[in-house]
């Protein structure tokens, strides 16, 4: 586009043209599909997708895309959080004062908002000497952390911080692999799940991720490392756990490792802590996220002290073991080789068109049709120079990736297999 001017956040007017507005995404909403009603100007499916871009420490501002869902998700997979961007002719208009929608995007300092049309606006990756200038904003919180409140206070005060939105520092202490869960609406969708502390509670707080590039960047979240700053994250009452948590919402930003004096005070103070697991019954944490080495001895030493643990505990070690397989129960006649999951709570069924029995599920007990996961579980004993262990699992994402081959594949195969081995 020509006689196109470089204009800086804090310089936007309302219904400015030909603007070329440069900055580094800082929050990545999952792109939308929306039906249009159907009329004589808009007719079919278009796509929507949300970004919060950032040019300077005082200047950010949130910006939409319509378009084709091609052209959408498109843009939402090529530019994500961390990529520095020119935002060309994009709409600018002023936020409304009491606006609903304002609910559901972060807060930001700029009062307009850029609206990006796929006929008349264009994005693209700024590529100039001064490129490191904007990464180093992914880095600085959006909000004064002066007003961050504790967790201590938050999950002391359930009644009054109900539904509110507060902003916290905190150290990620646990970082599940990604899942795949069914929404209460039917449909499929990965989450990661993660816990967080600080220094006013030895409890921890237990978070979900839902939008695909926090799932993403979490990857390289380390437990008793990894500091985050969450602005306008909401709390929430768990009625089955009886206690205030944190759920990040569509307004949430997350600043990975802020350039605070707390956030090294914060580190150190976790990194004498012992590790610390998650609260929930189906996180499995991510492999990269555990660095502590055992060997078989110490395992079985500390499954032998297991007994000393309340009634309703059960230990779990997130150690890494190098071993080898001394046996594997591949055995075609074995009916536990494939298994079946409920894909909303993860409760064990015998058959893939089996209901689960978990009255809390939305599936459970025939209530809704079920959706049931199949996976792979091998049985797997482990051998090193310090003894055996037995009975172990080899199941799931890290079964298929072990045997390149998916669950389903497999489960073909072994009906195959069974049904000659019984003839």
């Amino acid at each position: 586009m020509a006689n196109v001017s470089r204009q800086p956040i804090c310089t936007l007017e309302p219904k400015m043209q030909n603007t070329i507005v440069i900055g580094v995404i800082i929050r990545s909403q999952n792109s939308k599909i929306i039906e249009l009603a159907r009329d004589r100007f808009n007719a079919g499916t278009r796509a929507v997708w949300n970004f919060t871009l950032r040019d300077s420490f005082n200047d950010f501002i949130n910006a939409t895309v319509w378009g084709t869902v091609e052209y959408v998700n498109k843009l939402f997979t090529t530019f994500t959080i961390g990529s520095v961007v020119e935002v060309i002719n994009a709409k600018v208009t002023e936020r409304k004062i009491n606006d609903p929608n304002e609910v559901y995007v972060p807060s930001v300092t700029s009062p307009f908002t850029l609206t990006l049309n796929q006929h008349s606006s264009l994005i693209q990756m700024h590529n100039s000497p001064n490129t490191a200038r904007y990464l180093k904003f992914l880095n600085m919180p959006t909000k004064d952390p002066g007003g961050a409140t504790n967790l201590n206070h938050i999950l002391n005060n359930s009644e009054t911080l109900k539904n509110e939105y507060v902003d916290v520092l905190v150290a990620v202490t646990f970082v599940s692999q990604t899942r795949e869960i069914v929404t209460r609406m039917g449909e499929m969708t990965k989450i990661r799940e993660f816990e967080v502390g600080d220094d006013t509670t030895d409890q921890t707080v237990s978070l979900t991720l839902w939008e695909s590039e926090w799932i993403r960047l979490a990857d390289k979240w380390e437990p008793k490392q990894t500091i985050l700053f969450l602005a306008d994250v909401q709390v929430v009452f768990n009625e089955k756990a009886k206690k205030s948590i944190l759920t990040i919402v569509r307004k949430t930003i997350i600043t990975e490792n802020p350039m605070l004096k707390e956030t090294e005070e914060l580190r150190f103070q976790f990194q004498r802590k012992p590790d610390i697991r998650s609260t929930s019954l189906y996180a499995v944490p991510n492999p990269n996220s555990i660095t502590k080495q055992m060997m078989i001895i110490e395992i079985t030493s500390r499954l032998n002290n297991a007994s000393v643990l309340p009634s309703n505990d059960r230990m779990q070690l997130l150690v890494v073991v190098r071993a080898m397989v001394d046996d594997m129960n591949l055995d075609c006649d074995d009916p536990t080789l494939i298994s079946y999951r409920c894909a909303k709570c993860k409760r064990l069924v015998s058959d893939e068109k089996e209901s689960c029995m978990n009255l809390e599920c939305p599936f459970g007990s025939g209530i809704k049709s079920p959706i049931n996961i199949t996976s792979i579980n091998v049985l797997v004993n482990l051998k090193d120079d310090t003894g055996y262990l037995v009975g172990c699992r080899l199941r799931d994402a890290a079964a298929e990736e072990a045997f390149s081959c998916s669950a389903d594949i497999m489960r073909s195969e072994f009906k195959i297999v069974s049904s000659t081995y019984t003839t």
